[in-house]
């Protein structure tokens, strides 16, 4: 497999099992990661849970659930269960200089009992993780039931990741999962790539001028339609290289990576969803970006 089929191919596995595929690369952790290091700082793609289903107009986000059979190959992502919801990595980075401003109320601290070969019952236990020991918070402004993030402090030096729920719940319109990352109105600053400088690491990142097309696109983001993981997957799209990927720094300084196609849609990493956008606002910014 060539490079950009390795980093384009979305491993559809239940459970948020990542099939590593030879990367070598894991997510879990026995610590919150430290910003900079671990798996969830590449530009690998997130890797998506079970294909997401169509439910009338909406597109359901199923649980995760483990394979009915462990994988010695396989690896787990960063993910722990909180008030019967799993958490797990997100694609929205937070740097440790703007973490301790962000961090809520303490909920818990995780315990490291899941693993690649645990059993389907592992999941009903009280902070059950894959990433062993650690602080769990609240983030100032979003809801808990959405995101929350760990969070460690040692000789001045903090280590923070954030967590999100992004499974168990109906996307009926784009504002269902973009309302939740709370970006309009707390955008500071947006820079985008192409897909060529994205794939080799390159991070040649250009700023995307922040006028009317910007503006009219956040808001048919939120308008957009939801369309199942499978359906688009099945059709090849990731073996189109016509994509761009936008970088969204925020207020609080959380930085937010949505993935454009060309063709019209969005994806928000680790969510088993594609949004279609109203093709107008889609292109002006498409079109700026050039």
């Amino acid at each position: 497999m060539n490079t950009r089929k390795m980093k384009s191919a979305i491993l559809a596995s239940a459970a948020a099992v990542l099939l590593l595929a030879g990367c070598g690369e894991q997510a879990s952790n026995t610590r919150p990661v430290q910003p900079g290091t671990g798996n969830s700082q590449t530009n690998e793609p997130a890797k998506e849970p079970a294909g997401s289903t169509s439910n009338g107009g909406g597109v359901v986000l199923p649980k995760i659930e483990l394979p009915r059979q462990s994988n010695a190959a396989a690896d787990m992502i960063g993910l722990f269960v909180y008030q019967g919801r799993i958490y797990t990595q997100t694609d929205t980075k937070l740097a440790a200089k703007d973490a301790k401003a962000l961090l809520g109320e303490k909920v818990g601290r995780t315990i490291g009992s899941i693993d690649e070969w645990s059993s389907q019952d592992a999941y009903a236990t009280e902070l059950a993780s894959s990433i062993g020991e650690a602080d769990i918070y609240a983030v100032k402004g979003y809801d808990p039931a959405f995101r929350l993030m760990s969070y460690a402090e040692q000789d001045g030096e903090v280590w923070t990741e954030l967590y999100e729920c992004l499974n168990g719940f109906t996307v009926n319109s784009g504002a269902d999962l973009f309302g939740r990352l709370r970006l309009e109105g707390n955008l500071q600053s947006a820079q985008w790539e192409t897909f060529n400088s994205w794939n080799e690491s390159k991070r040649h990142l250009q700023p995307v001028a922040q006028g009317d097309a910007f503006a009219a696109f956040l808001d048919a983001l939120n308008e957009a339609k939801p369309v199942a993981f499978d359906i688009l997957y099945k059709q090849g799209i990731y073996d189109n290289p016509d994509q761009k990927f936008i970088s969204l720094t925020l207020k609080d300084g959380s930085v937010t990576r949505l993935r454009l196609f060309g063709n019209g849609y969005a994806k928000y990493a680790g969510a088993a969803v594609f949004f279609r956008v109203e093709d107008a606002a889609f292109q002006a910014l498409w079109q700026a970006m050039a």
